[in-house]
């Protein structure tokens, strides 16, 4: 009778131990788990391989859909901390140095903060990023308390998107500099105050692409620069890009301050573009032979050089 009461005895003991909050959240804590509130997040990774409709891989900063830092990752990028702080309770292993990287791209300063604070580490990738996304308030922090530094794509980067405040601080604070690039794409995006800033306060320069790059875009403020401030000139592309893309006063002004002309495609595909202005313009000042109706023989024949201009080069390249 003693025997048969002693399996309840111990039953009883074990039962009460797992009934014990303070027991069991002293035995999980060294257990990886998943808190219900979190499930769904899990569910809606494993049920697609595409990234959410307004975020690419990329912004996530993982290189695709196997990845489960995509959980973390987009509540990072949406600004969720409340979410951050739930999942390192429950899923540490899914901190790595790109949850830091992640929230400096998306701006979120105080997750970037929250995340310096715990202890966990970033790549120079983080600073690159925060400073082409235009995000100052993280490039500063970053800049003060963290040791990895940038490379030159921050400089580079912030250039190419126009955030003049953020290529200022990087002048002013930092020393990694930046490339002929920051200025060939502030060109090509239409950033003057950019190009005008980079001319005057540091000494990279630019390369022949920032002209061809403006002219094809139609910012004739930044080919007038470029031309009048740098030495670097430009190719036939420039005009050739100008022509294609429409912009007349563009070509009008290649043609009268410079002198490195076009290709035979210019007249042609400002021809098939329906930019007939500047097709009529390009036959009355260049060689027929590259205009599209040239005959198909002589077109055949045509040579791979600059096509030869009819009137003469303006005296001066200056305006």
């Amino acid at each position: 009778m003693h025997n048969s009461k002693r399996p309840r005895v111990e039953m009883t003991a074990s039962f009460r131990c797992l009934v014990d909050a303070n027991l069991v959240a002293a035995m999980t804590s060294f257990q990886c788990g998943l808190y219900d509130d979190l499930r769904p997040r899990f569910a809606k990774w494993r049920a697609s391989s595409a990234p959410p409709r307004d975020l690419s891989f990329r912004d996530l900063c993982v290189r695709d859909g196997s990845d489960r830092r995509v959980v973390l990752h987009e509540a990072i990028a949406r600004g969720e901390l409340d979410i951050v702080k739930r999942l390192e309770a429950c899923q540490l292993d899914l901190f790595s140095p790109s949850a830091m990287d992640c929230a400096a791209r998306h701006g979120q300063r105080a997750i970037v903060a929250y995340l310096h604070t715990a202890g966990y580490a970033c790549t120079s990738d983080a600073m690159d990023q925060a400073a082409t996304h235009g995000h100052l308030p993280v490039v500063a922090y970053l800049d003060t308390h963290r040791h990895e530094g940038c490379s030159l794509q921050a400089m580079v980067g912030a250039a190419e998107n126009g955030h003049l405040f953020v290529i200022e601080y990087l002048h002013k604070h930092r020393d990694e500099g930046c490339s002929v690039r920051a200025m060939d794409y502030a060109a090509r995006n239409g950033h003057i105050d950019v190009v005008r800033f980079l001319h005057t306060h540091r000494n990279e320069g630019c390369s022949a692409i920032a002209l061809d790059f403006a002219a094809a875009h139609g910012h004739l403020a930044i080919v007038e620069f470029l031309h009048n401030e740098r030495t670097e000139g430009c190719s036939t592309y420039a005009m050739d890009g100008a022509a294609r893309n429409g912009h007349l006063a563009v070509v009008q002004f290649l043609h009268t301050y410079r002198h490195e002309g076009c290709s035979r495609k210019a007249a042609v595909q400002a021809s098939r573009m329906g930019h007939s202005a500047i097709a009529t313009f390009l036959k009355a000042n260049y060689s027929v032979d590259a205009l599209p109706s040239a005959p198909r023989k002589l077109r055949g024949k045509m040579p791979k050089r600059p096509l030869v201009r009819l009137l003469p080069p303006a005296v001066s390249r200056r305006l």
